[in-house]
């Protein structure tokens, strides 16, 4: 098993052309399980009984403040706050490692909250929270031919399928 960098797990938005968040230093993924008590006065025992209530998840980056318009910059995030956007986290590579490799997870997420900081003599640096409002798929794989080649719908789209283990 091969561990991965931190520099080649990047956070890419869009469905169709998919591009990294631009200068990112740090990327978070949090998927959480909240519980709700359901004990009665009829249990024995002294431990609560807990039910799964929901499963939230949602993405959180950090980065180095750019002017970059052929990323998703601080700038071109602030436009789109409120929007739903695909979110994927992925393999990368390439130049400014922006090349998408193989998906980890994906799924649609609310852009909630863009902040920027600015401190006297120190690089600007803003943080971004993508809240998930869809499920969350994990081991999505792109679909090949026998040749080799993506899967591609006419409107250039990659068809993906969860990975039967």
């Amino acid at each position: 098993m091969a561990t991965i960098k931190g520099q080649n797990l990047r956070i890419f938005l869009g469905n169709a052309e998919t591009t990294p968040i631009a200068a990112a230093l740090q990327c978070v993924l949090q998927v959480t399980m909240n519980v709700q008590e359901r004990s009665t006065k009829d249990d024995e025992g002294a431990w609560a009984r807990n039910h799964v209530a929901s499963l939230t998840w949602n993405v959180r980056v950090n980065g180095a403040v750019t002017l970059d318009p052929d990323r998703n910059d601080p700038a071109s995030l602030m436009d789109r706050i409120g929007q739903m956007v695909y979110v994927r986290l992925a393999l990368a590579s390439g130049e400014q490692n922006s090349t998408m490799g193989d998906m980890l997870i994906c799924g649609y997420a609310i852009l909630s909250d863009v902040q920027i900081t600015a401190q006297n003599r120190q690089r600007g640096t803003y943080d971004v929270t993508l809240t998930g409002c869809k499920n969350l798929i994990n081991e999505v794989r792109r679909l090949r031919s026998s040749q080799g080649h993506y899967l591609k719908t006419a409107d250039g789209h990659i068809l993906a399928a969860p990975h039967q283990g």
